[in-house]
């Protein structure tokens, strides 16, 4: 489709897309959507032509064009119409999955920026040497050869990966639905600590593979409470239900053990319950001992119990829930929590609450039937008879 601005110019442009669009989908692919993904696809050729002209593109491109111009007629304009139509690509899907699964529009764009933008900016630069290749050396359709064999390399590798991910996390979607059917408590929380620990990952910057790590590790973190420990509220924790709460760490480790993608996860899992000043369980980590996976996992993990304790959750006041669960955890950094994560959270706020009314709009918390072991006050318990000599 950019290749076609500098060939053809843009109804050129747009006739490539609509057909290459409407040949790629399938015959089972439902009407309205083919539609739908053929309007989107038409749309944004014409708005990616527009702003190549606009911005003094070249179409064709002159057979006297020195390098100078093919960078300011040619690669400068390609670059600017890829934006816009990556903008408008974006801005169009995420508006139909929002209608469609009753999503945040805006956490939509997002999810769909952060996924879909890396191969983008290659996009100009691939159609510059094909146009250039194809009109000016004067190769026509053999030019697409050396472009294309390495593109379809590329594209089946990607492929592969992405289907390697999708059977990765289908693994762990069946490992949480049998912890989940095993234990109430689980229900829908394992999505809470999912969505709050991938904001605090991405405010820390995270890389791209600790981010997936940090996905399994927020689905997985509480497998270990398969074999829960019945608690009235009100009363005395049992001894039997206190070495369940401490056991239920390495309890998960070990029925994880030997699923070999999820090795940066399980150690967070094993150590989401360690106290930046030592005294949690089960080794005693302080600081920046704890792995990084697990300090995140640790704050997501007490805000999310903190919003699901307060009765007012799944009512009008979620907004005022949230801050009440923040101002829960700030005095604790430093002492339960890694400070720069408690700070990644209270920027990264505003969006967490937004993914959690849609979590908590298709799956309001169900009550606690027992103790909750991740909140504040369970951990310093713990501390405190950790400290006593």
């Amino acid at each position: 489709m950019l290749t076609a601005l500098p060939l053809s110019g843009m109804y050129g442009s747009a006739i490539v897309a609509v057909c290459s669009t409407a040949l790629l989908l399938t015959s089972d692919t439902p009407l309205i959507a083919r539609t739908f993904n053929t309007a989107t696809i038409g749309i944004c050729a014409i708005a990616g032509a527009a702003a190549y002209s606009i911005f003094g593109g070249y179409s064709p491109i002159p057979g006297s064009a020195d390098a100078a111009a093919l960078i300011v007629h040619v690669l400068i304009p390609l670059l600017i119409a890829t934006v816009v139509q990556f903008g408008l690509n974006v801005l169009c899907l995420s508006g139909m999955l929002a209608l469609a699964e009753h999503q945040s529009f805006w956490v939509t764009v997002r999810e769909a920026v952060l996924n879909a933008w890396a191969p983008y900016p290659f996009y100009p630069v691939i159609a510059l040497v094909l146009a250039v290749l194809w009109a000016s050396a004067g190769l026509g359709a053999i030019s697409i050869l050396p472009i294309v064999a390495p593109l379809l390399i590329a594209q089946w590798s990607v492929a592969l990966q992405a289907e390697e991910n999708d059977a990765h996390l289908r693994t762990v979607e069946t490992l949480v639905a049998a912890a989940q059917a095993s234990q109430p408590m689980l229900h829908g929380r394992s999505a809470w600590v999912d969505a709050v620990s991938r904001e605090i990952g991405l405010e820390l910057r995270l890389s791209s593979s600790l981010m997936q790590s940090l996905q399994y590790a927020a689905l997985l973190h509480d497998i270990g409470l398969v074999a829960p420990a019945a608690h009235t509220p009100g009363e005395r924790l049992t001894g039997k239900e206190l070495r369940w709460i401490k056991a239920h760490p390495q309890q998960g480790v070990r029925m994880l053990q030997g699923i070999d993608f999820l090795s940066d996860a399980i150690v967070a899992v094993g150590h989401h319950h360690e106290r930046w000043d030592g005294n949690g369980y089960p080794s005693g980590l302080e600081g920046d001992q704890i792995p990084i996976l697990a300090r995140i996992l640790a704050v997501a993990d007490a805000y999310c119990a903190l919003m699901a304790a307060d009765p007012d959750v799944s009512g009008e006041h979620l907004d005022a829930v949230a801050e009440r669960s923040l101002d829960a955890l700030r005095p604790l950094a430093h002492q339960q929590f890694d400070a720069e994560a408690v700070e990644a959270l209270v920027r990264a706020h505003p969006r967490a609450v937004e993914s959690l009314r849609v979590l908590i709009a298709r799956q309001p918390p169900q009550p606690v039937p027992g103790v909750d072991p991740h909140l504040p006050w369970v951990s310093a318990m713990f501390a405190s008879a950790r400290s006593q000599p």
